[in-house]
């Protein structure tokens, strides 16, 4: 096995090399840049919860070891932020490009969300698409949360919860029946590789226990503390990768060209210096809280040179190429804006919002090998 590094550099540099000279579309947006995508290719995203590279990665945590051998194995990004906090706004980032100024995970804001997304862009260029929520009741469930054990599938012991689900946020998926279909319980895809039926573009979202989230109740006795994740979720976590992934590389659907990006939403609330007790760092257009904060009466304040980034902390981002097992690391600043980037790439997707800023977003291509 080789590993290769890969030297961070300048913003200008990155997009000369990366993007190369943005294309200018039809109606004047920039067009994805270079890397392509076989029509048999296959694009897996994991997204995690609440959980930092610092815990995750350290050799003395026993509880995350086969995270720790596809970090060492596959590709990684040593310098992969979350946008911002908390969760929801993470999961708009990496799907719109923008967290559209949320710092809440209220659901109730997705009436608000009416924005152009992945989803518009993928179905525009007739690139298949699912999104495979674990503990989701069927296929276009648009409950706050579902809970197998109550009647209705609300609440209780809720283990799939709306604001990790980002396709069911926004309006134009949510109201339209046949798309919001295409948001399937985690238990389809099993069917769906065994099948060799997986669409080219596949969301993957672990229930609340299994994601390192936690939450207090019979159906998750692990509760999510100030202290991080417990032994037990981060044990959790591994196996959910374990299964996952080896289920999806073993399968028909892991075609050359294929993709694997797993990555955490945010850092943890773990107290591990320098990330105590919440990380706020950030890069890439990570939003800047502008101190003091403009007052609307006076239209005072809401200076940013004197405001604080307010990041989502450091987090794996971990990159599994089909038929490769070389091992890359790119220190180049990235978040999940650099995700987006990447995916609207790989498919010459136009760059939604902060993924087409090319001076401060920079793409993963680094880490793909198509």
């Amino acid at each position: 096995m080789k590993t290769r590094h890969i030297a961070a550099v300048s913003a200008g540099a990155i997009a000369l090399a990366l993007a190369l000279p943005p294309l200018a579309n039809a109606s004047g947006g920039v067009s994805g840049g270079p890397g392509g995508s076989s029509a048999r290719a296959h694009t897996f995203v994991i997204m995690m919860e609440n959980a930092g590279s610092d815990e995750l990665l350290t050799p003395t945590n026993t509880n995350t070891k086969y995270i720790q051998h596809l970090a060492a194995t596959y590709g990684l990004a040593t310098d992969y932020f979350g946008v911002t906090h908390p969760s929801l706004p993470n999961y708009l980032a990496a799907t719109s490009g923008s967290i559209w100024d949320s710092n809440s995970d209220n659901t109730a804001q997705k009436t608000l969300l009416d924005h152009v997304n992945i989803v518009d862009q993928l179905e525009a260029a007739r690139v298949s698409w699912k999104g495979y929520m674990e503990g989701l009741p069927y296929p276009g469930f648009l409950g706050d949360s579902a809970d197998y054990t109550a009647t209705p599938h609300s609440s209780g012991n809720a283990l799939y919860l709306l604001k990790h689900n980002p396709f069911l946020l926004y309006p134009d998926i949510y109201n339209n029946p046949a798309r919001a279909k295409k948001v399937v319980p985690l238990t389809q895809l099993a069917t769906d590789l065994a099948n060799n039926r997986v669409p080219q573009f596949s969301w993957i979202t672990p229930n609340i226990c299994n994601d390192m989230h936690g939450m207090s109740g019979p159906a998750c006795p692990y509760p999510s503390t100030g202290a991080g994740p417990s032994a037990q979720q981060y044990a959790q976590g591994d196996a959910f990768l374990h299964r996952w992934v080896n289920m999806i590389t073993k399968s028909k659907a892991w075609t050359k060209g294929s993709v694997i990006f797993i990555t955490w939403d945010e850092g943890g609330y773990s107290n591990i210096a320098p990330f105590s007790p919440v990380s706020t760092a950030g890069c890439c257009d990570s939003p800047i809280l502008s101190n003091p904060p403009v007052n609307p009466v006076d239209v005072s304040g809401g200076d940013l040179t004197t405001g604080q980034v307010f990041g989502g902390g450091l987090v794996p981002m971990i990159v599994i190429n089909a038929g490769s097992q070389r091992h890359l690391v790119d220190a180049t600043p990235t978040n999940h804006y650099s995700l987006l980037r990447t995916i609207e790439a790989m498919y010459h997707l136009d760059y939604l919002g902060q993924a087409g800023d090319t001076n401060q977003v920079h793409s993963l291509m680094s880490l793909v090998r198509r």
